[in-house]
């Protein structure tokens, strides 16, 4: 599956729905976590942490879905941690092995895909991002649906539970999540 053009559009999303997110709280020395649902995802958010759910990003149709959680600075200007999910429509039938490495070209420096559980991930800098660290890409495909997340922590401040906490609220992405 080629679609070239589109990790970084996926980015631009990213960068446009990063200033919706709201700044964070400064965080405490044992900071507690919130459940908060959005309309497909449910997402244990620890302190200091916000996210934005939007449907229709890249084409109109409903059935996409972008996710953006993260962590700013106590200032609120820049981001400390990020959590980007896509739910995007499988249009060419990928699986998640070939997704996963069809987006390797868009991170230089990209580690191999491989199995990790439910998904297929490789790590890398992502070339064209609104946040500049390292990302951890996840990737699964059903049939009708992709999802892709970017997983981007270099100060390791909880992205990855973050994401390992989301919960599907509709039976796709409950799918996508493997639950």
């Amino acid at each position: 599956m080629r679609i070239p053009g589109f990790f970084p559009l996926l980015l631009a999303c990213v960068l446009v729905l990063g200033s919706g997110v709201h700044a964070a709280h400064a965080a405490s020395d044992a900071p507690s976590a919130a459940t908060r649902d959005f309309a497909r995802f449910s997402a244990r958010l620890p302190e200091g942490w916000d996210g934005e759910e939007r449907t229709g990003f890249r084409s109109g149709n409903d059935d996409e879905c972008m996710l953006v959680l993260g962590l700013k600075d106590p200032a609120g200007d820049n981001y400390k941690a990020l959590v980007s999910v896509f739910v995007l429509p499988n249009e060419k039938n990928g699986t998640s092995q070939s997704i996963a490495e069809d987006l390797r070209q868009f991170q230089a420096e990209a580690t191999e895909a491989q199995q990790d559980g439910h998904y297929w991930s490789f790590s890398g800098e992502p070339r064209s991002q609104a946040f500049k660290a390292s990302a951890l890409t996840r990737v699964h495909a059903t049939p009708a649906m992709v999802l892709i997340a970017l997983i981007q922590d270099p100060e390791n401040q909880g992205a990855l539970a973050v994401f390992d906490s989301l919960k599907g609220l509709t039976p796709q992405t409950r799918e996508l999540l493997g639950q």
